[in-house]
């Protein structure tokens, strides 16, 4: 959180994601979905077409509202656009501009546990295999991880992306209690108090999912890969028996019928 004065007065800008819930990112989703095309072409393609200074100077106003509590009066009137050796409107823009995008593993890092108002949220438990290794989300049903990828593919999508959609699957991921049952009504009310975390807090969580179902899914495919390789293995190996049968049985023949051929003579 920045603090800044403006004629004496003392305001902050929420500019780094552990300012900002998902609620708050949630308001902010919703005027990136209202942008007109010409906006939207401009922040999110390559298209180099010529763009209004004011209008683009009024979006910069628009989205340093959502991320501090500055007047527009005086984002308008008070504040230079660009006037070196003092904090100008683009500066403060270029502070909260990475929240048109959306943070990193890197800028997050990945828990398995996460705090809402001083109380700790823990991931689904893991299970020890047979050979004693950790399996992360091993204690995870069906209904755990089928939901909370629907709601992982839908967050990944821009067009369907929307910030509740993050509360739902830390709140299918995260419970007050290891053993905890699925129950859809708790996680319901878990997800709406969740939409209080901060993107920060809720992107440990997310992150953790796309980290663990890649190597889950890797996991699946070694496993599958090993199945049909001792498949096949065995399939050789009957073969191999069926050749070896047929030409004992083959042998077996040829005797009986030098026996029968040498009494005939």
């Amino acid at each position: 959180m920045l603090k800044v004065t403006i004629l004496d007065k003392p305001y902050q800008i929420r500019n780094n994601w552990n300012d900002n819930t998902i609620k708050q990112m949630g308001a902010a989703q919703q005027y990136i979905d209202a942008m007109p095309k010409w906006l939207s072409n401009y922040i999110y393609s390559d298209q180099d077409e010529p763009v209004s200074e004011a209008k683009l100077l009024d979006f910069y106003i628009d989205w340093i509202e959502l991320f501090s509590d500055i007047p527009r009066k005086y984002l308008e009137s008070e504040i230079s656009v660009n006037k070196a050796d003092e904090l100008s409107l683009i500066e403060i823009f270029n502070l909260v501009a990475k929240f048109l995008g959306e943070p990193s593993q890197d800028d997050i890092g990945t828990s398995d546990t996460i705090t809402l108002n001083k109380k700790k949220y823990v991931l689904i438990k893991s299970v020890k295999t047979a050979g004693g290794i950790d399996k992360m989300l091993g204690g995870a049903t069906y209904k755990h991880f089928s939901e909370s990828q629907a709601l992982s593919t839908l967050f990944q999508s821009k067009k369907y992306r929307k910030w509740n959609y993050l509360s739902k699957i830390t709140a299918i991921l995260f419970r007050e209690t290891e053993d905890e049952q699925y129950n859809e009504d708790i996680i319901d009310m878990r997800a709406k108090a969740f939409e209080n975390l901060t993107i920060s807090e809720a992107y440990k969580g997310y992150f953790f999912l796309q980290e663990h179902t890649s190597k889950l899914q890797k996991s699946m495919l070694t496993s599958l890969m090993e199945k049909k390789a001792k498949l096949q293995t065995r399939k050789a190996k009957l073969l191999l028996r069926i050749f070896f049968g047929k030409a004992k049985l083959i042998r077996l023949l040829k005797r009986v019928f030098s026996i029968k051929k040498t009494k005939l003579l």
